[in-house]
């Protein structure tokens, strides 16, 4: 059995990566210890009373270890993170310190009105949806550090954050993110420039499972001083941006006759002209159900539905294909275009994950490509017009990109993305793996890019600037931002940098001159 372990764990078959290898690890070291005690008890021929002392130990360890632990997290890679009974309680210490927060008032809090509310107005550093204007990761128009030895990244706060995987949107003094709190969701505005809460809405629904945990993973959307969040259950609300008032609410899974996804809804709202549109998904296979479905952004009435392929966790994002405006959404079964505006799927490009976990973003290239990656590899899509029919052929398609969660950038015909944990860069147009560093394990990161610089926010919470060049890896600097398992994607507001997880956020100026 010890032979079966060791072999399993340093197999390399394609495919079989290393989360796969510690499942079977564990199930064969589960039957291992089995075996061993009925070895013990039926076979070792030892007196009858040492065997039972043997087993009474054996059961007071096990009692024990359930006793002391109050949960245990896994990493993307099935490492156990293990939170024990004596350690504080996260929601206890995010409790203390908002209490504690809320009777301070510090300086620099952000423009009051004389009726306690934040004024908003447009600012130059505003991020209003998930990875920025194009969800694309790309942020233009800021010049950041390239010397973190002489101007490494400044703290500008840090403090605990609630559980979830959502990142921050930004409208002028306020950052905005869905956090869990307890079994509540809450949509909540922190102070651009101290991380103080300013407003909260929060309502019952709590989501959890063993791998990602508890709490909400997708990125609220603002649009016009409101705010569209999707809560991990399946809750669409509209607030009020400047005091958090709720507008309108729905349950898109309960409307839509669908039922969750193993790893709750992801997708980030996104406004296209009068509605906001979700992926709610058909995982029920039923006739009610949709892949894409149209909320009036005023009343929240349900105005259209599109498509009858169950959801991925990838956001919609509206991209000009073959020069007309579609809904593209990554779904559990591929990559497809919708009408952006009718209830219309124009074409369809097949992608197979195991679990069907279709998670990172494609990526637009030109007018009429798009790249998609997973752990199953990547490819390389163009839709062209044949007729009145578009289509979807496959460019190219290789392993050499295996992104799971994280979202690849294109950059000056180069595709820089995190394979498995190390980053890579890939020819767009052939595939060709340029190169794949040796070394900076990022885990199952999230990539920036801004200029010809990427910011790499690792699973593990650390920080890093490399050159988005395709002659070598070149990581410039490295700082641990925050602690814990950070499957959050960065947000990069101006020159600041929010970064947050299910244990903590911070924010860090990454300015050329502090």
């Amino acid at each position: 059995m010890m032979a079966l372990i060791a072999c399993t764990y340093s197999a390399q078959i394609d495919g079989f990566d290393h989360g796969l290898k510690m499942t079977f690890v564990t199930v064969f070291a589960v039957i291992a210890a089995a075996l061993l005690l009925a070895w013990f008890v039926l076979l070792s021929g030892l007196s009858r009373s040492t065997r039972l002392y043997g087993v009474a130990i054996v059961a007071a360890i096990v009692v024990a270890l359930l006793l002391a632990v109050r949960r245990v997290e896994l990493s993307a890679e099935m490492r156990p993170t293990v939170d024990f009974r004596w350690s504080p309680d996260r929601s206890d210490v995010l409790e203390a310190h908002r209490a504690k927060q809320n009777r301070s008032t510090p300086e620099g809090a952000g423009a009051i009105d004389p009726n306690g509310r934040v004024a908003i107005s447009a600012c130059r550093h505003d991020v209003f949806e998930f990875r920025g204007p194009r969800r694309d990761g790309v942020i233009e128009g800021v010049k950041l550090s390239r010397d973190w030895s002489a101007h490494p990244p400044k703290l500008v706060w840090r403090q605990p954050a609630g559980g979830g995987y959502a990142s921050f949107v930004v409208a002028g003094p306020l950052a905005i993110t869905i956090e869990q709190r307890r079994d509540r969701e809450a949509v909540v505005a922190y102070d651009f420039d101290t991380g103080h809460e300013r407003w909260k809405l929060d309502y019952p629904a709590l989501f959890s499972e063993t791998l990602g945990g508890s709490g909400p993973r997708a990125t609220p959307t603002i649009h016009d001083g409101a705010v569209y969040s999707l809560g991990a259950t399946g809750v669409l609300a509209c607030l009020d941006l400047a005091t958090g008032r709720q507008i309108w609410k729905r349950n898109v899974l309960e409307e839509n006759g669908a039922g969750n996804l193993d790893w709750g809804m992801s997708g980030s709202p996104l406004v296209v002209g009068d509605v906001v549109i979700v992926n709610p998904g058909n995982q029920k296979g039923s006739t009610a159900s949709r892949s894409l479905v149209a909320y009036d952004l005023t009343t929240g009435h349900r105005v259209w539905a599109a498509g009858e392929s169950k959801a991925g966790y990838a956001s919609p994002m509206l991209v000009s294909v073959v020069e007309r405006p579609e809904v593209v959404i990554f779904d559990g079964v591929g990559l497809a275009g919708f009408d952006s505006s009718a209830p219309a799927e124009l074409w369809r490009a097949p992608w197979k994950s195991q679990f069907d976990i279709n998670a990172s973003q494609p990526v637009a290239v030109g007018g009429d490509r798009f790249l998609i990656t997973s752990a199953a590899g990547a490819e390389l899509v163009q839709v062209s017009n044949g007729g009145n029919q578009l289509a979807a052929e496959v460019v190219w398609k290789n392993n050499k990109l295996k992104a799971y969660y994280a979202s690849p950038i294109v950059y000056e015909e180069n595709i820089y993305g995190i394979d498995d944990t190390l980053l890579a860069c890939l020819d767009i147009a052939t595939g060709q793996q340029r190169w794949k560093a040796r070394s900076g394990d990022y885990g199952h990161g999230q990539l920036l890019r801004c200029g010809d610089l990427l910011l790499v926010l690792s699973e593990a919470g650390e920080l890093a600037l490399v050159e988005a060049t395709p002659e070598r890896f070149h990581e410039l600097g490295r700082i641990q931002a925050i602690e814990g398992k950070t499957w959050n994607n960065p947000t990069l507001a101006g020159t600041r940098i929010l970064v947050r997880n299910h244990l903590e956020m911070a924010a860090y100026d990454l300015a050329a001159e502090q």
